[in-house]
């Protein structure tokens, strides 16, 4: 079975078209559709299996689906302008069959990787993205951002989003204790934010 997990609307209408020739049953997991546009439009080189590569950077890479990877690129964003960290994002919006190559790349160039999606802990994309590395033998430090194994809270999207941290905060948080660096909450920036 084919796996995806679109992060906005355009890239779900590239999955559906992309499904009616894949062989074999296809799970499209989309959210409450309120999500934000991640691509500008649908032309931007999708295909199943194949990681998009939404920013470049050498310090640490977050490999996200789904709603996460707006989350993603914010953090990202806010990580390379308040602390010059370079964070290589990638929408991994296939978590099977799993860009293998992607992964061992970031693997290996930023050693370290952030994992982050909607979706249990247990048996998702981080699980997915951990046996690519564990198989491989390369040395990387892993963080899995995602529900623990809980019986979910029921709420305002944003609002578990942080609660699980896997909004921008979240992983600016676990970028900063991964790269052992002191990251301003929310709430020390005085931006009002």
């Amino acid at each position: 079975m084919t796996v995806v997990a679109p992060a906005d609307g355009y890239e779900t209408a590239n999955a559906v078209r992309a499904s009616v020739d894949l062989p074999g049953p296809v799970y499209i997991r989309i959210g409450r559709g309120f999500e934000q546009t991640v691509h500008a439009g649908e032309d931007y080189g999708f295909a199943i299996g194949r990681a998009v590569t939404m920013r470049d950077g050498s310090d640490l890479t977050v490999i996200a689906c789904g709603p996460c990877v707006l989350h993603a690129v914010e953090a990202a964003r806010t990580l390379a302008d308040r602390q010059g960290i370079g964070v290589r994002v990638l929408n991994m919006h296939t978590v099977k069959p799993l860009d293998r190559q992607a992964v061992l790349a970031a693997a290996t160039e930023t050693r370290r990787i952030i994992t982050a999606e909607n979706h249990s802990l247990i048996g998702g994309l981080g699980s997915a993205v951990a046996e690519v590395i564990a198989e491989s033998g390369i040395p990387c430090r892993l963080v899995r951002l995602g529900v623990p194994d809980v019986f979910a809270t029921v709420g305002y999207t944003d609002d578990l989003y942080h609660l699980y941290k896997i909004d921008a905060a979240g992983i600016e948080e676990a970028a900063a204790q991964l790269l052992g660096v002191k990251v301003e909450s929310q709430d020390d920036r005085g931006d009002g934010v």
